[in-house]
């Protein structure tokens, strides 16, 4: 796969519960990312009814890929609520596995053993915008895998909503009428206390619309009651005048990454010295699978050669 531009629609199948399904993703390779030099990995979840392709053409992620050296991937998951489970009632499978499920069983271990990223939770993130905002923190909370976690225009608090809105439907699609079959609902309530406690120390990123007339903000608001009485550190934010909409989704993407970045121990990118040759000898790949070749005349940089950035755990900041 080529660095520095997004891969074409990778197909992946995987079977949860004896059932195999298939989707795609697209994912973004930054210079600097190889079988010698692994890069954090960053999970980003679209809104119901988007694709990866969507995303691709409406806001840009790969200029924060090359900026902090992130590998991101985005799968496309159709009508998804993120749900962990289907049901008799279930009309909105958009394949026979569960979202959630799917990502987190499916692509995220595919991503571990197919690109050069880290395969540990320290250098893993999840994030989305509008139902995939609620997939992130969803997904945190049901996989420890995940240092942080981002959201906008995320739904947090499935039982405040009310049946006449849209959010409600669309959730009902999956779990069956609240009123006959709230213990489902409660399931995956996000602000629910026993799945905040599975957030452990994994950093959020919140951030929501004043004026947003599709997901309202009294969905941050739930979350940050609810989140007062745990110890998850977390930023919560919401922006006056805006809406549900893309202007206001790319809006929160430097500040997204920037936290990102911070929680995964990604540097700033040094455009020269993250354009790497390849390993000299197989010997010269240290355990934790960076390159390590014996510098000229002992000195870091000599022969005009660059030194490697520092990887995370090496000086940089975790």
């Amino acid at each position: 796969m080529a660095v520095g531009a997004w891969s074409d629609a990778i197909p992946v199948t995987g079977t949860i519960d004896g059932k195999t399904g298939s989707g795609t993703m697209r994912v973004y390779l930054p210079a600097g990312c190889s079988s010698e030099r692994r890069c954090p990995l960053v999970l980003a979840l679209h809104g119901w009814g988007d694709s990866a392709e969507g995303w691709m053409a409406k806001g840009d992620l790969a200029a924060f890929a090359d900026q902090y050296g992130l590998v991101i991937a985005v799968p496309s998951m159709g009508k998804t609520i993120y749900e962990t489970r289907f049901y008799p009632e279930s009309r909105g499978k958009w394949t026979t596995a569960p979202g959630a499920r799917w990502v987190g069983e499916v692509i995220l271990p595919y991503l571990r053993a197919h690109f050069p990223v880290w395969p540990d939770r320290a250098h893993t993130a999840v994030f989305g915008y509008s139902t995939g905002g609620r997939g992130a923190v969803l997904l945190a909370e049901a996989y420890p895998q995940f240092a942080f976690a981002g959201s906008v225009s995320g739904t947090y608090d499935l039982l405040t909503l009310q049946p006449a809105e849209g959010e409600y439907q669309i959730h009902e699609a999956v779990y069956g009428s609240r009123a006959a079959f709230q213990p489902r609902w409660e399931l995956d309530n996000v602000v629910a206390p026993d799945r905040l406690a599975k957030l452990g120390d994994t950093r959020l990123f919140i951030s929501h619309g004043a004026k947003d007339a599709v997901v309202k903000p009294d969905q941050l608001e739930s979350l940050r009651r609810a989140l007062k009485a745990t110890a998850v550190q977390a930023e919560l934010v919401t922006v006056p005048g805006a809406g549900h909409d893309w202007k206001f989704w790319t809006s929160q993407w430097p500040r997204l990454f920037e936290l990102a970045a911070q929680s995964l121990g990604a540097l700033p990118a040094l455009e020269p010295a993250r354009r790497l040759p390849p390993c000299p000898a197989p010997g010269a790949i240290d355990a934790q699978g960076v390159c390590r070749p014996v510098p000229c005349g002992g000195i870091p940089g000599g022969c005009g050669e660059k030194p490697p950035r520092p990887q995370p755990g090496e000086g940089g900041s975790r």
